[in-house]
């Protein structure tokens, strides 16, 4: 009988293995040729010379104490200068700091679009960098620059995109916004003060898209494609002192589980034992899905057969990739610690921030609870400090979404499209409070030298990437009916 039953396991795994490796190769892309869209070089050295003028403007956000109105009044001066049109013909509403709010009417109001894209951009020091950060310097294929990716590019690429359709005679079909803040990189407040304005007036957008995902080559390990990643969710983000107190001294007659001790036990036992909830969400699962066609034999028999394998992917890859983890869990990261202010001092009181970005399957409150649970075995108190929930998961199976899709299809022929999390925070969250079709995404080629440029040294935007984001926004506003 036992024999019996081996022989119809081992049986089982044989078919199971057989029809996995047939649809491996089923699903394996048949390369139909798809080619990008030719792009205007000359087109492409106007624009660049353009949009060089914003960069120059060191439009960097600092909390309210140290204001920058000034920087943000002198880039809205060359972007009028830029695109007079658009703002002699868009009413604009300017709120406390500089944020922006454009609205281009429309022949109708019942699906009004938002676009959007944040002024402000991060500091950069001279240090590491080729030349100037902020010089806006033009190569044979390159604009260079701080904020060339995050994000000037796509603000300028739908402020020209406008300023075309206006001298070309277009009347958008629905109401069309231009939403902008000076603050996004400090999780200010520019954008819900254009969100409450559009709550107060009873508007509802029927698209919002703003920066989050991009088209990215090889986003995933032997993805060779372009792959147009959206994203329909982002991650909340909670910040926690832990606090560990008890009597100090010399360090000559040092005690036992002193505070610092006390907290590295804690440490240790979180970084050794993760103790949260780790699940394959539906958009997590799709973003594996519809990339497998274009992956290696290995990895795409493995996620091209979800149906099969999911359960050790979820369980596999957080112990094997820090990204995975992040898309499958709300992370832990240990960022900053003190104790006592000299070295031959023990303290009578140490503290370690720990940052979480928490996942939709474990809100704020009961990733905490669980940390915290953890640190009461070492007497250790704990602190809530600055904190945001996950966004609302955009919805994917409306036609927005679809929308979205067929006009990034359009625009960029030889892509593949997919929903993912967005790790990281934007604007748009606040968007989620009037619309359920919010989607980040900036129709930005870019490879992962430059992804890793991002608040980084070098930033930069190939030309030719400038011209198809304008084109995309052309075509955007134009199909929008």
């Amino acid at each position: 009988m036992v024999l019996y039953i081996l022989l119809g396991l081992l049986s089982l795994f044989v078919l199971l293995m057989i029809i996995a490796l047939i649809n491996t190769l089923i699903i394996k892309d048949k390369g139909k040729g798809e080619e990008p869209l030719k792009v205007d070089l000359g087109y492409s050295d106007l624009l660049a010379k353009r949009f060089s003028k914003m960069i120059q403007i060191k439009t960097l956000s600092y909390k309210k104490e140290l204001n920058n109105i000034e920087s943000f009044d002198k880039l809205h001066e060359v972007m009028n200068s830029l695109f007079p049109k658009t703002f002699e013909k868009l009413d604009k509403i300017e709120f406390e700091g500089g944020s922006l709010l454009l609205k281009w009417k429309g022949k109708n109001k019942e699906r009004p679009m938002v676009l959007m894209a944040h002024q402000d951009v991060v500091p950069a020091s001279k240090e590491g960098w080729n030349d100037e950060p902020f010089s806006g310097k033009i190569t044979d294929s390159e604009v260079y620059g701080r904020g060339t990716l995050d994000t000037k590019s796509t603000l300028f690429s739908f402020f020209q995109a406008v300023e075309e359709l206006i001298e070309e005679g277009f009347i958008p079909e629905q109401d069309i916004y231009l939403s902008s803040s000076t603050d996004e990189e400090i999780s200010g407040f520019g954008a819900k003060m254009a969100v409450d304005y559009l709550k107060k007036n009873k508007i509802k957008p029927y698209i919002v898209l703003d920066e989050g995902g991009a088209i990215v080559t090889r986003a995933l390990p032997t993805v060779k494609k372009p792959m147009a990643l959206i994203g329909v969710l982002e991650k909340g983000y909670v910040d926690v002192k832990f606090t560990a107190i008890s009597r100090g001294g010399h360090s000559s007659t040092p005690p036992k589980n002193s505070p610092i001790a006390r907290l590295s036990k804690f440490i240790t036992e979180v970084e050794n034992h993760f103790p949260l909830k780790t699940k394959m969400i539906d958009e997590v699962r799709d973003l594996f899905i519809l990339a497998s066609p274009y992956m290696g034999f290995g990895y795409r028999f493995l996620f091209g057969n979800m149906w099969l394998f999911k359960p050790l992917i979820t369980w596999l890859l957080p112990k094997i990739n820090s990204y995975g983890r992040a898309l499958l869990s709300t992370t832990i990261a240990f960022t900053m610690s003190k104790g006592s202010d000299a070295s031959n001092v023990i303290p009578s009181e140490a503290y370690v921030i720990c940052n979480m970005r928490t996942h939709p399957i474990q809100n704020i409150e009961e990733s905490v609870g669980v940390l915290a649970e953890i640190a009461k075995k070492y007497d250790i108190s704990y602190e809530i400090l600055e904190n945001r929930e996950a966004s609302p998961i955009s919805k994917t199976d409306n036609l927005a979404f679809k929308y979205v899709k067929e006009e990034i299809k359009k625009a960029y022929p030889d892509v593949s499209i997919t929903p993912y999390i967005m790790l990281g925070g934007t604007d748009s969250r606040f968007y989620s409070e009037i619309t359920e079709s919010v989607y980040r995404f900036s129709p930005v080629r870019m490879d992962q030298s430059e992804l890793n440029k991002i608040h980084g040294k070098n930033e930069s935007i190939k030309k030719t990437a400038l011209a198809e984001a304008v084109y995309f926004y052309k075509e955007f506003i134009k199909n929008h009916k």
